[in-house]
């Protein structure tokens, strides 16, 4: 088993909210299937599925993502398809002033009790354009990976938990699309591999036409996402890795009137990761707003398991 199969066991699988995380969009065989479990730590003033800024908030939230993950091939190319169920815990308070305003919620401070659910689950589909070929075991143990290139295309399915009554929810009440391209960058292979990802992408939201209070609806403008891991092996089975993300747009309309909340953030971590079975592996990251032109505050920790059959 080489080191380039050792680094997928311990990558598939993504959450929603803040990013995929490292090692997550990597080549992989032809034929094999892939479980992978995520935890997530979030303390920030962002709604639950880390897309809408919410000036005035301070909330803590708990993500669990369930993803199962099938690599196959299209006309020779790589493929994937993965399916996300996520579920989790929000509270903390959000206070409201004449720069977000809600119908049904005057100005002031709202505290919100913790509570838990669904959120909205995810789908996505990943086609190998350039450098990504779909590979058997045989052939991809012995494939010598270049730079790759990859189209992205997910989807946030509006099934979560969601109540017009309060102010944070688990559910967002309308579709999310993500399209956008994934490029690898594998610098070095052999037992101890670096690979450089860099994933730009936006997302486009349908109109909530229920949205929070007596509002009438809310609409939301694209959220442009560049997500970037630099990730070493320090050992056939050890990695480390540092992770940048930046977050531009996604502002709310609500009822006509801007919300004033477009995001400009950029977001940093550190991760390490391990193979403790052949096909069991896990890793660690943490991250933070680092610098921000929004008012954006947020910290985050993330444990994720994978497993590959």
């Amino acid at each position: 088993m080489t080191a380039a199969l050792v680094c997928l066991l311990v990558s598939a699988g993504t959450a929603r909210a803040q990013g995929d995380g490292p090692r997550a969009w990597l080549l992989a065989p032809d034929g094999l299937n892939a479980v992978a479990f995520t935890w997530m730590d979030l303390s920030s003033n962002y709604n639950f599925a880390g897309d809408i800024l919410i000036p005035g908030a301070d909330l803590d939230a708990d993500v669990e993502a369930l993803s199962y993950n099938r690599f196959f091939g299209i006309g020779g190319r790589f493929a994937q398809v993965q399916a996300t169920t996520i579920f989790g815990g929000i509270g903390g308070e959000v206070t409201l002033g004449p720069g977000f305003p809600l119908p049904g919620f005057p100005p002031g401070t709202y505290p919100t009790r913790r509570f838990r659910g669904f959120g909205d689950p995810t789908v996505a589909l990943r086609i190998g354009l350039v450098g990504a070929p779909a590979l058997k075991l045989p052939e991809f143990v012995k494939h010598r990976q270049g730079f790759q290139l990859y189209g992205l295309f997910q989807s946030g399915v509006p099934i979560g938990e969601y109540n017009t009554n309060q102010l944070v929810n688990l559910g967002t009440n309308r579709w999310m699309f993500r399209v956008g391209p994934t490029m690898v960058v594998p610098f070095r292979g052999g037992a101890t591999p670096t690979f450089l990802e860099i994933i730009p992408t936006v997302a486009f939201f349908t109109t909530n036409e229920d949205p929070v209070g007596r509002a009438v609806e809310r609409s939301q403008d694209p959220l442009f996402v560049t997500e970037s891991h630099l990730t070493h092996n320090l050992t056939p089975k050890l990695w480390i890795g540092g992770d940048l993300r930046y977050q531009y747009g996604g502002e709310t309309t609500t009822d006509g009137i801007k919300d004033g909340n477009r995001a400009d953030a950029l977001g940093a971590g550190v991760g390490v990761g391990y193979q403790i079975l052949r096909p069991l592996g896990v890793f660690a990251t943490w991250a933070k707003v680092i610098a921000e032109d929004d008012g954006s505050r947020g910290t985050m920790w993330r444990v994720r398991l994978s497993l590959v059959f």
